[in-house]
């Protein structure tokens, strides 16, 4: 199977942020690019309803210029990388979804040409997520220099999962430092009724030390795996949507876990820490499904 990275893009800022993002991660993967663009069919309502013989034609020319200028715009910057273009009939979602469905990579605008100026995160973006079964990344935030550093949003129970293996591998891929960050609010950690300030204290710092030594016995398994990645472990105290939030500010990245459908279907359910990012991020948020 050949390893290529998909970027839904419909031409609109969001979209052309997404292109130059999904040209990024192939050439960090030397991996091919699909350009995939979807287009509505519109059906007639009823026998006197009335549409030009040529409008479904010129509705999938119209998308087949939006994909072939966007491949030819990553042909133009990355001379000799693998780059074709999909149109796709039917709902922009599923159509994203579904030519994704085997890829290394989905890449996605956070708002496309039909949404609202107000929206933090578009209808169309949220529901290719919901229905991706590859890892997701939307691209948002603020346009800035590299910071070198991926941000890890790590639940301590699922270190052995593919969350944790792709945050490694991007680090490595992109040689940033590694930032896992794992939230828990301490305000009465290790002690339901302290005797003292003192005692909640030492508590606290005992749980901080406790945690941080279970994760990072956890994670040598992949520092071993990935050995130029460099590492930092970090427990937070507080709420975790507003630490990791914060933690955008100064990151290229930040990956987070979402669980797949448990009905049989392919797809994803973001829980709300996910839902937080993808609407206040101040970088591009990628998504790995588990479980």
């Amino acid at each position: 199977m050949n390893r290529t990275v998909i970027v839904g893009y419909d031409q609109s800022p969001s979209g052309d942020r997404a292109l130059a993002q999904a040209g990024r991660e192939a050439a960090w993967r030397d991996t091919a690019v699909t350009v995939v663009t979807g287009y509505h069919t519109v059906a007639v309502a009823s026998p006197m309803g009335y549409l030009p013989t040529d409008f479904q034609t010129a509705v999938k020319d119209a998308a087949d210029k939006i994909a072939g200028d966007g491949v030819q715009w990553l042909r133009n910057r990355y001379p000799g990388m693998p780059v074709d273009a999909k149109i796709i009939a039917g709902p922009t979602a599923d159509a994203i979804a579904e030519a994704a469905r085997d890829a290394d990579l989905l890449v996605l605008g956070n708002r496309g040409r039909g949404g609202f100026a107000g929206l933090l995160l578009g209808s169309v973006s949220m529901r290719t997520l919901t229905l991706a079964s590859c890892p997701t990344l939307v691209v948002r935030g603020t346009p800035r220099e590299p910071a070198d550093t991926v941000v890890l949003a790590l639940d301590i129970e699922d270190v052995g999962d593919p969350v944790v293996e792709f945050a490694f591998a991007e680090a490595a891929l992109r040689e940033a430092r590694l930032r896992v960050v794992n939230v828990w609010d301490l305000g009465w950690a290790g002690s339901a009724d302290p005797d003292s300030p003192d005692d909640l204290d030492t508590a606290k710092a005992q749980a901080v030390a406790d945690i941080r030594k279970a994760m990072e016995t956890q994670l040598n398994h992949w520092q071993a795996k990935y050995p130029d990645v460099r590492l930092a472990v970090e427990v937070a105290d507080g709420t975790p949507s507003a630490v990791l939030t914060r933690a955008t500010v100064d990151a290229d990245l930040i990956v987070a876990g979402a669980h797949r459908r448990d009905d049989g279907r392919l797809g994803m359910r973001p829980g709300p820490i996910v839902h937080t990012l993808l609407h206040h991020a101040d970088c591009p948020v990628v998504v790995v499904p588990r479980g």
